[in-house]
């Protein structure tokens, strides 16, 4: 049997449920005096369901400036975008031995694992520098090049890779010297690799290029991604848009595989964002927006007002999409500090 206070309990909590029932269909904004004229706002504001914010990350390497990436991701889940997505160049990678891999995979997910948000992954030349890393990769998450629909919004994910190609062994020992030395001095490695970039740029500026780096610079695509992304974008032809993400900028690297889901993409519309030259450059191309992201921690490749670690805030409402960039070191916590090691 009840006693009595126990009743009066429930009876409160009865009362107390009544008004969110009263108003559980009602607008989300409710003006003080309806009706009342003139307002102190320019418009009201409407909650549309279809909306889409999410948010883009650049590279983390190569190479890694220690700490800036996962406290990155940290600031990208305070913001609460509705998912994370990155565009490759998680790991420093190029190596084929497990137990390295196995432990920096484990570094990203540890720092991935802390977001409250969810975080889409997309394949870089660090991530898939050999068919070991391929196959690990496959292990973890399956196929590297994917596709979901979102909000009536198709998100088309390409690999870059396909088929991966090893750097060669003397350039990849000269590599790994570097991100081992990162760990110990940033600022010294950083401004050593830049110098060094800018002579192979110089070089290339002169007609010069290393035939060895040749291959490894290419995007890639086998003919079985290609024929599955012309049927992903048949199969979904009148979503309201399209996203196709990718680590390398196939458009600039002279890739007739690309060219070829570009003219499959048709008057649609889309917007094309990409990584890997760690620096921020937008361009209209075909009429669309196509975006290189800058970097999230990994070593800028030449300086300029594109020389940034940060984010993309993408928001998609009922027309284009909105690109809003947000520097890392101006997101600040309720305590005023951005906690970013090393970012510009």
């Amino acid at each position: 049997m009840l006693t009595k206070s126990t009743m009066l309990h429930l009876a409160l909590l009865a009362a107390a449920a009544l008004p969110i029932a009263a108003n559980a269909g009602s607008p989300a904004f409710q003006p003080g005096t309806p009706g009342a004229k003139p307002a102190p706002w320019t418009h009201a504001p409407v909650a549309d369901p279809d909306t889409i914010r999410f948010a883009v990350i650049g590279d983390r390497t190569g190479l890694a400036r220690p700490g800036v990436f996962e406290q990155a991701v940290k600031q990208a889940s305070g913001l609460q975008p509705e998912f994370l997505i990155n565009v490759g160049d998680l790991i420093e990678g190029y190596t084929s031995d497990t137990a390295e891999l196995t432990r920096e995979w484990g570094e990203i997910e540890a720092a991935i694992g802390q977001m409250t948000v969810p975080f889409f992954y997309v394949a870089g030349n660090h991530d898939l520098g050999n068919q070991a890393m391929l196959d690990m990769w496959r292990h973890k998450r399956g196929e590297p090049y994917y596709s979901f629909v979102y909000k009536s919004a198709l998100f088309l994910i390409l690999d870059t890779e396909d088929p991966p190609r090893d750097m060669p062994a003397d350039y990849a020992a000269q590599f790994h010297q570097l991100a081992a030395a990162i760990k110990v001095d940033p600022k010294g490695t950083e401004e050593k690799l830049k110098a060094s970039l800018a002579e192979v740029n110089a070089k290339r500026a002169e007609g010069a290029s290393d035939p060895k780096l040749a291959e490894i610079e290419k995007a890639r695509f086998s003919r079985g991604q290609v024929d599955w992304a012309l049927k992903t974008l048949k199969a979904n032809a009148h979503v309201r848009w399209t996203f196709v993400l990718m680590h390398k900028p196939a458009w600039a690297l002279g890739s007739r595989e690309f060219e070829e889901i570009e003219t499959a993409l048709g008057t649609r519309g889309y917007t094309v964002i990409a990584g890997h030259n760690h620096y921020y450059k937008h361009e209209v191309r075909r009429g669309r927006d196509y975006i290189s992201m800058g970097t999230a921690g990994a070593v800028s490749h030449q300086h300029g007002p594109g020389e940034m670690d940060h984010l993309a805030w993408i928001t998609l409402g009922r027309d284009a999409p909105n690109v809003s960039l947000l520097r890392l070191n101006g997101i600040l916590d309720k305590n005023g500090e951005s906690g970013q090691p090393l970012a510009r």
